[in-house]
């Protein structure tokens, strides 16, 4: 009997000396025994520092979704003073002052504002066209105007009481998103900001909209000047064309000493009968300085001819981008990081320019929906302190951890792909605690589903069987403790 007590103390040494050994040798060769005896518990565990990246999105199942197609960064150009020669714009209020337009020694005011269509309201001249001019050129079409019809030497005073069109727009995550003018040249991105009210302190990122129009149709008649100051001006844009005046201007005769539009032609007037047709090969060669001047969408592209589609393809010089038939802005996106704004760096304090609009981005807002093998599961809010994005590895962190069952290499991310549409895909969660795999974002909507195998009960039942208690003492079955350690001592009465 003693014999075999012998046997089965030596028994339970060894498994001791095995578990101590298996121990040591965990703790020198890292995370791999160590997740084989607890797969919950993950981690890097090595001395040597690493970097890895954050995916913001799964290419396997993601497209690639931007708030804006493309962003570009902060230029020099972005940084100087704006030049705000003012135009006129439908809805500003002008006074126009001009002696003796309607009774002699007096001045007439006009006050009022300028109409849809753009024009100013002048009495007993009507109406004139104001809108995209400046004061002063306004103020010159005025004079000229009453010069030739009303007044020889009129006196014309504009003045602006209330204009709008120097606006920029804010909107997005602020505190008083809306329309503001743009009073200053030098008016920058940082009290674009105070002027809304401000923005949370968990913004990371502003957007600045510039947008230039890439077809004349979608700018209005009186602000294509603005574009083109070089254009030549219609004078039929100057007034409109009364019917009537027209009739009383023919029926009127001429002027003496006026020049009739046949005089110095001695050739007999033309009987309509006697005309001919015009062929083809009557008609006049062409000038090229009488052809029109291309358009600035003719100058800014090109053709080539694409072999898949056989079509020539027009496209933009220096980009080869395709042009589409349908656009008519193009965009100008400046990303702005909002923490480098705010701590004072004045590379990104831009100068706001007329129209733009600026974005301010939201947060990441949303639900997260965790279950299976961890400590706490149920539903988690994406939104994070101080605006940090949410990650697989710690969102498992801030559940409390995996379950005692739990297989890190099991864990099913399910996300939304488009509408009605979701994929699932399988995470490898101790790879990324170990920084071999890079970490995910998480995005509103996710699914995470934490698994387990056939093995991970028996592990967890030996692994309980082996509860460290004191030290490196372990917690024996009452049956074998006497063998190990001996009888517990006892205290004999008189001693």
């Amino acid at each position: 009997m003693s014999q075999f007590k012998q046997v089965r103390q030596a028994t339970v040494v060894r498994s001791i000396l095995a578990v101590v050994m298996i121990a040591v040798a965990s703790q020198m060769t890292g995370c791999g025994l160590q997740s084989f005896m607890d797969p919950s518990k993950t981690g890097y565990f090595k001395d040597q520092p690493t970097m890895v990246p954050i995916l913001d999105r799964i290419d396997v199942i993601e497209q690639e979704e931007t708030l804006f197609r493309q962003t570009s960064e902060v230029t020099r150009e972005d940084l100087l003073p704006s030049d705000l020669t003012y135009r006129l714009a439908p809805g500003d209020f002008v006074t126009v002052e001009v002696f003796e337009l309607e009774f002699d020694n007096q001045m007439t005011q006009a006050m009022r504002r300028i109409d849809a269509s753009g024009n100013f309201r002048l009495p007993v001249v009507g109406d004139v066209p104001a809108a995209g001019k400046t004061l002063q050129e306004f103020q010159d079409d005025l004079v000229e105007l009453l010069a030739e019809e009303v007044l020889a030497y009129p006196q014309v005073t504009v003045q602006l009481e209330e204009g709008g069109y120097f606006q920029y727009t804010v909107y997005g995550n602020t505190r008083g998103p809306g329309v503001y003018q743009l009073r200053r040249p030098d008016f920058r991105l940082l009290e674009a900001l105070a002027t809304a009210g401000g923005v949370p302190p968990d913004t990371q990122t502003i957007y600045v909209i510039r947008q230039v129009a890439l077809d004349d149709e979608v700018i209005a008649p009186f602000y294509r000047d603005m574009e083109d100051p070089d254009r030549p001006r219609d004078p039929d844009e100057r007034r409109p064309v009364d019917i009537d005046e027209l009739i009383d201007q023919l029926d009127e005769e001429p002027r003496p000493g006026a020049m009739s539009q046949s005089a110095g032609h001695d050739d007999p007037p033309i009987d309509i009968d006697d005309l001919q047709p015009v062929r083809v090969a009557d008609e006049p060669p062409v000038d090229i300085e009488d052809m029109p001047a291309p358009t600035r969408r003719e100058r800014d592209s090109n053709f080539v001819y694409d072999e898949e589609r056989g079509e020539w393809v027009e496209v933009r010089p220096g980009t080869g981008e395709e042009v589409d038939e349908d656009e008519a802005y193009v965009e100008r996106i400046i990303e702005i990081p909002y923490d480098r704004l705010e701590q004072g760096d004045s590379r990104y304090n831009i100068v706001i320019r007329p129209s733009d609009k600026i974005f301010v981005e939201f947060p990441e807002m949303g639900l997260v929906y965790v279950e299976g093998e961890v400590a706490r599961p149920g539903v988690y809010s994406l939104a994070q302190e101080g605006g940090q994005k949410l990650t697989l590895s710690r969102l498992i962190a801030a559940v409390g951890g995996l379950g005692p069952v739990a297989i890190p290499e099991r864990v099913d991310l399910t996300r939304m792909v488009g509408e009605n549409r979701e994929a699932t895909i399988r995470v490898n969660l101790a790879a990324i605690r170990q920084r071999t795999e890079p970490d995910i974002v998480l995005k509103p909507n996710d699914h995470i589903i934490v698994g387990t195998s056939f093995a991970a009960t028996p592990l967890a039942v030996i692994r309980n069987g082996f509860r460290v208690s004191y030290g490196f003492g372990f917690l024996l079955d009452r049956n074998f403790g006497n063998d190990v350690f001996g009888a517990p001592p006892t205290r004999v009465q008189g001693q």
